[in-house]
């Protein structure tokens, strides 16, 4: 039984980890020609490509004929936040290193735990706390453990995932069907494509079909990783394991970077990495073991 459950779960997994460690990659590569919002563009039709593989655009349109005008409002609030966290991110991309922005992302479930411990106004578990302050500070050590060429990168940094993390603090009061999610991502492509006009790489090269292959392949992975974890916790229901292997994809990013960009670790930033590891292996341990 054991092994079935670890054949059934494990292989979703690893696809997750693998599509998850490259996505920044993919970014990058794509945004040697792409501007941020360009890559952002095509990555978000790229998923809505692959999410009418599922759903009929016959059937979605008749569908969302239906949609309220609630609905409708919590479509747009949500495609804009996507579009601007992640078209920020991007732009930290861009003019620094992947290795030490990618890790950025991880902050988003601390912006999130930041503002309910602010507004519900009740100290947290104190494993809790030590999580994410050890995830924080591992965080920042990637971040600020190298010298950058461009002194702003740190805003974009944080100010994607604060952007991503109150779009997933505004779903959870408002959730979104499969079908509005769909249409979610009509408004992240409508953002990107009018931003993409106004923002632009000051270095920005002729658009190959090499840039436009990996700005694909960014949206694939995106597309993926999500939902190959979710099935994987779908059948395997140690959601703390499978939290703690998931965040090794920065792991994967690291490792991919290193070979593909070229881009190296200082010091600082492999504690870093290691203090990431670390505090998800505390969150493991904390919750199972002790």
């Amino acid at each position: 039984m054991a092994a079935g459950l670890v054949s059934g779960w494990l292989g979703l997994f690893i696809i997750a980890v693998l599509l998850a460690g490259l996505t920044a990659v993919f970014a990058k590569v794509a945004l040697a020609g792409l501007s941020a919002p360009q890559t952002v563009l095509i990555s978000g039709i790229t998923i809505l490509v692959l999410s009418f593989t599922t759903l009929s655009f016959n059937g979605f349109f008749k569908s969302a004929r239906h949609f309220s005008q609630g609905s409708i409002i919590d479509i747009a609030v949500s495609g804009v936040l996507m579009a601007l966290g992640f078209i920020c991110l991007f732009m930290a991309f861009q003019i620094t290193e992947v290795s030490s922005t990618a890790p950025f992302y991880l902050l988003i479930p601390v912006f999130i735990f930041v503002v309910k411990t602010i507004f519900l106004r009740k100290m947290p578990a104190i494993t809790t706390l030590v999580f994410y302050v050890v995830l924080t500070v591992g965080i920042f050590m990637m971040g600020f453990g190298i010298k950058h060429k461009h002194g702003s990168w740190w805003i974009f940094a944080l100010l994607g995932p604060a952007i991503l993390a109150a779009n997933e603090l505004y779903l959870k009061k408002n959730p979104l069907g499969e079908l509005q999610q769909t249409a979610s991502m009509f408004v992240v492509v409508l953002v990107a494509l009018i931003l993409s006009f106004f923002i632009k790489h000051k270095d920005l090269k002729k658009i190959t079909a090499y840039h436009v292959l990996f700005a694909i392949f960014t949206g694939i992975a995106f597309y993926y990783a999500p939902l190959a974890l979710s099935r994987a916790k779908a059948l395997c229901s140690y959601d703390l394991w499978l939290s703690f292997f998931y965040s090794l994809w920065i792991v994967i990013t690291v490792i991919v970077a290193r070979f593909f960009l070229r881009e190296k670790l200082s010091g600082v930033a492999v504690a870093g990495l290691c203090t990431i590891v670390c505090a998800y292996t505390l969150r493991l341990v904390f919750a199972h073991f002790i």
